[in-house]
């Protein structure tokens, strides 16, 4: 149902897309009758799918809907965003993906919010349930560290700062993003959080919350990225956080690194919590048997997401047996280097190799995630 009561012909909807080839014309069709005087500016980010083409065929037969290709040297959704934003002739606008997460109906509620007096409104989606586990709590986290950062720097922050579903004042928004273009995070996927970060302390905000929708076809463009660039937008502290965290995540040797430290790290306190006596003696077989072990499953691991990664059952048995294989390495290298190993040993290092690898497990799987995304 059309929930809008206003002149729609008073602002326009921008639409960052890369590769929504099967949902652009769906979309254009179903805001066409919701909004008939509305503008649509389709922002594309250089899609191979076909997305430009179709929006340009689409636009012959409607003069409100309008197409801009961006240059392939700078990608980005905020850069998208940005340039829309810059492009947009009414006085206000509002940004809506195109797959519909964002439900086409409650534009109007975002528009009549703006309208209303507010200088942004901010979709805010009722129930994040439906999401997957790791997305949840991406979204937790991200959402909670860039709603501490807006509280230390004094300004405005909403329930859903990752929203990517609001509307604003074109000129009020153009002018944050003259200003402060330079400290945009042009490459990033929260233009919101920016504005919010560089607007005025006294920008008025209103939250229109919305049911957050599944994605109709195609596939989520959601990786690690996301996260990484929130932190970068956090100021120095963030930036420092997203360069440890992509070094003992996202590379071999960070992975290696940090996995032996966990490991080793882990296996002695759990050595400490049996409550039995062992000798110092065994830290050296220890730590070289972890070293080497570890050396195994990342090398292994990172041979695994170079190639064409495996989903589901076949990506489970490949982790386990690589997560198995090392740890029977781990085992025969600690007996063998071992003068003497007292029988408690087996289930601290145990326990201790498997955090190590499930470190750089979820590291590499996050990396094979990236690799697909830039495929």
């Amino acid at each position: 149902m059309n929930d809008w009561h206003g002149s729609d012909g008073d602002f326009t909807i921008i639409i960052p897309t890369l590769n929504e080839g099967q949902n652009i014309i769906p979309m254009l069709s179903i805001l066409s009758e919701l909004y008939p005087s509305a503008h649509t500016l389709v922002v594309d980010d250089s899609s191979v799918d076909g997305t430009p083409e179709k929006v340009e065929t689409y636009s012959e037969t409607s003069q409100r809907v309008s197409l801009i290709k961006r240059k392939p040297s700078d990608r980005g959704l905020t850069a998208s965003i940005m340039d829309g934003i810059f492009l947009t002739t009414t006085p206000c606008f509002v940004v809506l993906d195109a797959d519909f997460q964002h439900p086409p109906e409650a534009v109007g509620r975002i528009m009549e919010g703006v309208l209303k007096g507010s200088d942004i409104a901010i979709g805010v989606r009722k129930d994040k349930s439906g999401l997957q586990f790791a997305r949840k709590i991406s979204s937790w986290g991200a959402h909670n560290m860039a709603s501490a950062y807006l509280k230390v720097m004094r300004k405005a922050r909403s329930k859903d700062n990752m929203s990517g579903f609001f509307g604003g004042r074109t000129d009020l928004c153009r002018e944050i993003i003259v200003k402060k273009e330079s400290r945009f995070q042009r490459q990033g996927f929260k233009a919101l959080f920016d504005l919010l970060k560089f607007a005025p302390k006294d920008v008025r905000i209103t939250e229109i919350k919305y049911d957050f929708g599944e994605r109709r076809e195609g596939t989520s463009k959601l990786t690690s990225n996301v996260v990484i660039s929130i932190m970068r937008q956090c100021g120095l502290g963030g930036k420092a956080l997203a360069a440890l965290t992509t070094f003992f995540l996202l590379t071999m040797l960070g992975r290696f690194v940090s996995a032996l430290i966990l490991g080793l790290f882990s296996t002695m306190l759990f050595l400490e919590l049996t409550g039995e006596a062992w000798s110092d003696m065994i830290i050296f077989p220890i730590v070289i048997s972890f070293l080497l072990a570890v050396g195994y499953v990342v090398i292994a691991n990172e041979f695994l997401s170079g190639r064409r990664r495996a989903v589901g059952i076949t990506r489970g048995l490949q982790i386990v047996a690589t997560s198995f294989s090392g740890y029977l390495l781990n085992m025969g290298l600690l007996y063998t280097v071992a003068t003497e190993m007292p029988s408690f040993q087996i289930l601290p290092t145990f326990l201790g190799f498997g955090i190590a690898v499930g470190w750089d497990t979820m590291g590499s799987s996050m990396r094979a995630t990236e690799g697909s995304e830039s495929e």
